[in-house]
C-alpha cells in the first residue's frame, strides 16, 4: 500500500468511528450525561488504533457533543442538531477545494477555531491540499456598551467583559498559529488571515464558506457560573454559540434553490459592506 493510499484509507477509518459514535449519542445509546466507554474499549470493540480513537473524540468534542472532564472521562453532552447540518463537516468539506475561503462574523470566533485546527490537521497529515486558504474573521467589539453580557443582579459589574475579551484574543492567536504554521510549513503557498471589529453585537453567528454556502445560528444566552482570571467565581448571563442548532443554506451544484440562492446573496452583500466599515484589527 503506498504512502497515499494509506493516508485515504486512515481518513475512512476516522470517518467511521465517528459516525458510529455520533449514531450511538443520535439514536440513545449514549444518551447526555452517559460515560463514554474508556479509549481502550473503543480500541478493542472498533478495532482500530488509539489515535484513532483520540481523534474521533476530538471531533466529538469540537461538535460540541462530547467534553473531556479531567479525571472522570468523557461524557456526552448533548445529542447532535436536529438540522443535520454540522460546521465542522461544512467547514472540512469547504478545505477539500483548491481555494478555501471562509468569512465569519461571530462575537469572538470561539467555536470555528477547533474546526480550523482540525481541517490544518488534515492538510499536515496530507489528506487534503489546498493551494490556498482565505479566513476574514468579523468580530463584535467587546466595549463597556456592550450589554449582551451581564453578571446577574449587578449590571454594571462589567468584570465578565474581561473574560470575553480574554476568550476572542486567545482564539484569533490560535487560528493565527494555525493558518500561519501550514505556510510557514510550506503546505499552502497562499494562506491570509485577517480580523476587523464592529460595534454590531450579534444575534447569530453567520458563517460563509467559498462563497456558495451559508451556515447561521442563534446565539443562546443562559445563566450560569464562571470563573474570573482573578479567581473570583460570579454568576453571569452568558452567550453561548457552541452546539446551537445550525441552518445551511448552499447553492453548490446545477439547480440550488432559489431560497438558498436569495439567503446565500443577501449574506454575502451584508458581510461585505459590514467588513468594508468595520476596524480592522489584524492581518496575517
Amino acid at each position: 500500500m503506498d504512502e497515499e493510499s494509506g493516508r485515504e484509507g486512515a481518513s475512512r477509518t476516522l470517518d467511521r468511528v465517528v459516525r458510529i459514535l455520533v449514531e450511538r449519542i443520535t439514536d440513545g445509546t449514549l444518551p447526555p450525561g452517559t460515560l463514554l466507554p474508556t479509549q481502550r474499549q473503543l480500541v478493542a470493540e472498533l478495532g482500530v488504533s488509539r489515535d484513532t480513537v483520540q481523534r474521533a473524540l476530538r471531533e466529538l468534542s469540537v461538535q460540541g457533543l462530547v467534553e473531556f472532564r479531567q479525571g472522570s472521562g468523557v461524557h456526552v453532552v448533548r445529542r447532535p442538531s436536529r438540522t443535520g447540518a454540522t460546521l465542522g463537516d461544512l467547514v472540512q468539506a469547504a478545505f477539500e477545494s483548491p481555494a478555501v475561503t471562509i468569512d465569519a462574523f461571530s462575537l469572538t470566533g470561539e467555536t470555528l477555531d477547533p474546526h480550523l485546527r482540525l481541517s490544518a490537521e488534515r492538510v499536515r497529515m496530507r489528506e487534503i491540499r489546498p493551494e490556498s486558504i482565505s479566513v476574514r474573521l468579523l468580530r463584535a467589539r467587546v466595549g463597556s456598551d456592550l450589554r449582551l453580557l451581564t453578571a446577574v443582579g449587578e449590571p454594571e459589574d462589567r468584570r465578565a467583559l474581561g473574560r470575553l475579551r480574554q476568550v476572542a484574543a486567545r482564539t484569533t492567536a490560535s487560528i493565527r498559529a494555525s493558518l500561519h504554521d501550514l505556510r510557514m510549513q510550506g503546505l499552502v503557498p497562499n494562506v491570509r488571515f485577517e480580523t476587523a471589529e464592529t460595534p454590531v453585537a450579534p444575534l447569530q453567528k453567520l458563517y460563509l464558506l467559498n462563497t456558495t454556502d451559508v451556515v447561521t445560528g442563534y446565539y443562546e444566552v443562559i445563566r450560569r457560573r464562571v470563573v474570573l482570571d482573578s479567581s473570583d467565581e460570579i454568576e453571569v448571563h452568558d452567550i453561548l454559540g457552541l452546539g446551537a442548532p445550525l441552518h445551511h443554506h448552499s447553492v453548490a451544484g446545477e439547480r440550488p434553490d432559489p431560497e438558498s440562492v436569495a439567503v446565500v446573496d443577501s449574506a454575502k452583500r451584508w458581510y461585505e459592506h459590514a467588513w468594508a466599515t468595520a476596524e480592522p484589527s489584524g492581518t496575517g
